[in-house]
């Protein structure tokens, strides 16, 4: 297993809005990801705020190399889903997104390779 690159929600820029810089939540991590033999799992913490039940709860992740093709499928989901942050370019990347459907399951639709802190 291999980390490819780790940033904390304090990592974020100040004027960055990120939903993790407020209620002490600068030491958790925003992202993650690690190579479990060639497949690449992506983890973070949830910042305050954002619901969670211990035990069952899971976010997925949709990542493409095609801007485009996320908006797509980003518009598919937006409708009847609560908007945590909208498809737009952030510091690490030029398009994230995080949602919750209408069954309470988190998406993040992220594009193309996470910028490291040595990006920032």
């Amino acid at each position: 297993m291999e980390a490819k690159g780790v940033a904390t929600y304090g990592d974020a820029p100040k004027n960055s809005d990120e939903p993790g810089q407020s209620n002490g939540n600068t030491d958790k991590i925003m992202y993650s990801e690690i190579d479990v033999r060639g497949t690449r799992v992506m983890l973070s913490d949830m910042p305050d705020g954002i619901p969670a039940t211990v035990g069952d709860n899971v976010s997925i992740v949709i990542e493409s190399d095609d801007l485009d093709d996320l908006k797509t499928l980003y518009a598919k989901f937006e409708q009847d889903s609560q908007i945590y942050m909208p498809l737009e370019p952030t510091f690490w990347s030029d398009g994230y997104a995080m949602i919750a459907d209408k069954f309470g399951i988190q998406w993040h639709f992220s594009y193309g390779e996470f910028r490291t802190n040595e990006g920032l």
